[in-house]
């Protein structure tokens, strides 16, 4: 007993048009970002949504955390 249908009773896949965007940093067609642009307001210049510019709750605690003024010993 085969796990697969035979391919007349198969389900067909559309294609899915925003997996495979041309990335002008790669030169071909790619699944996902590999970060290698400079987003602008969080989308690459492939214009889908960049990874590499959202920032989770752990990296922005630790950004507000290094932007805090640094006390002295007179203040403490």
């Amino acid at each position: 007993m085969s796990l697969l249908r035979p391919r007349s009773e198969r389900r067909r896949t559309a294609f899915r048009s925003y997996t495979v965007i041309m990335c002008p940093y790669n030169g071909h067609q790619v699944s996902f970002c590999r970060g290698l642009c400079t987003p602008h307001e969080g989308h690459g210049h492939c214009g889908r949504l960049a990874p590499h510019a959202m920032i989770g709750r752990t990296q922005a605690a630790i950004a507000s955390y290094k932007a805090r003024p640094i006390k002295t010993d007179a203040e403490y």
